[in-house]
């Protein structure tokens, strides 16, 4: 598989992707999420930003599983 992962400054509602020539699909996906500027720097950032995070998905009121505990317990099968 092949991908292209570009950053663009968006300074409009439109942005314009070109798609190389050589590029082997003409059926795409494209995905388009904000880049995260400030990444923590040090343990107690990331895990700050993490809990803070998790607090957004609890607001969002959908259900979130813990994949890391279903694959402990599929293990422990």
């Amino acid at each position: 598989m092949q991908a292209l992962r570009e950053i663009y400054e968006v300074v409009s509602d439109t942005i314009t992707i070109n798609i190389p020539k050589t590029f082997p699909s003409k059926k795409v996906e494209v995905i388009v999420l904000p880049l995260a500027e400030n990444r923590p720097t040090n343990r107690e950032e990331f895990w700050k930003s993490l809990d803070e995070f998790r607090q957004e998905l609890a607001r969002s009121g959908r259900a979130f599983s813990d994949s890391a505990e279903l694959i402990r317990e599929e293990r422990d099968r």
